[in-house]
């Protein structure tokens, strides 16, 4: 019975860690995992967004093939697994199965801890577990608190509390979040003026998916006025905008920017 019992967990980690060939992504999100993670010659297409600005290893997208999120592209690839984070819709997922290929969907993450996880995953169902986990243990720690309030802002009028990325990636780098409300909410210009923190953390002013509506509070002069006026630290929007394991790296940048700017 023991020999059995070995036997069937072997046979389990091996399949774990079976190294699927044909390797697709249907969004940008995806497209960091497989890039960052498998072999160049496991990845047969990326998706149409991979090399755009907000992509953060789009240079390492060079060179391989796109693809739509439609299902006659994507059958066309004969892929033996299909990474998703939000890509493709509920009827390509659905020809999928029935196809019987395997998709795997990243998830969702609401700190650095869960981004380590997701990554940890992603390595396991691509079969490079040893290369995932060198990867994770090259992250920088968390920094020491810089005892400085800091509030996160972006165009469109919102920002991150506790429950958040980006508020567990500025706790890391050793901030405090003036932000007191959970979740993702909209800051209040009252709020800035009464009680500015010492740092404002921006994100997406100017960048290429920037779209402010004209009630947005960021054309509010006011706004104007306190980022002039503020210590503001900009961090780098590919590293942010998916949770994987560079978070933990921009966190670490953060921090130096922000020790920097005290």
């Amino acid at each position: 019975m023991k020999w059995l019992i070995s036997a069937l967990l072997l046979a389990f980690a091996c399949a774990a860690d079976a190294q699927p060939g044909r390797i697709v992504s249907l969004d940008y999100c995806a497209d960091q995992f497989v890039l960052g993670l498998a072999n160049r010659d496991q990845i047969v297409a990326l998706s149409a967004d991979s090399q755009r600005a907000f992509s953060h290893l789009r240079a390492d997208a060079k060179g391989i093939p796109q693809v739509r999120a439609d299902a006659e592209s994507l059958l066309a690839l004969e892929p033996d697994l299909v990474v998703r984070a939000w890509g493709g819709d509920a009827h390509l997922l659905g020809l999928l199965k029935r196809a019987g290929i395997p998709t795997h969907e990243i998830g969702y993450a609401a700190s650095i801890d869960d981004a380590v996880a997701l990554t940890r995953t992603a390595g396991r169902v691509f079969g490079q577990s040893e290369r995932t986990e060198m990867r994770l243990a090259a992250l920088p720690k968390p920094r020491a608190p810089l005892n400085r309030s800091a509030l996160y802002l972006t165009p469109g009028g919102v920002t991150a509390g506790e429950g958040t990325l980006i508020g567990d990636m500025m706790r890391r780098a050793g901030l405090d979040n003036a932000e007191t409300k959970p979740g993702w909410s909209s800051y209040s210009l009252e709020d800035l003026v009464r009680h500015p923190p010492h740092f404002i953390v921006s994100a997406f002013f100017g960048f290429d998916t920037d779209r402010r509506d004209a009630w947005s509070p960021s054309r509010h002069p006011v706004l104007g006025n306190i980022l002039s006026d503020a210590t503001v630290v900009e961090i780098d929007e590919a590293r942010v905008s998916c949770p994987a394991w560079f978070v933990a790296e921009e966190a670490d940048a953060l921090a130096t920017r922000a020790g920097e700017g005290q």
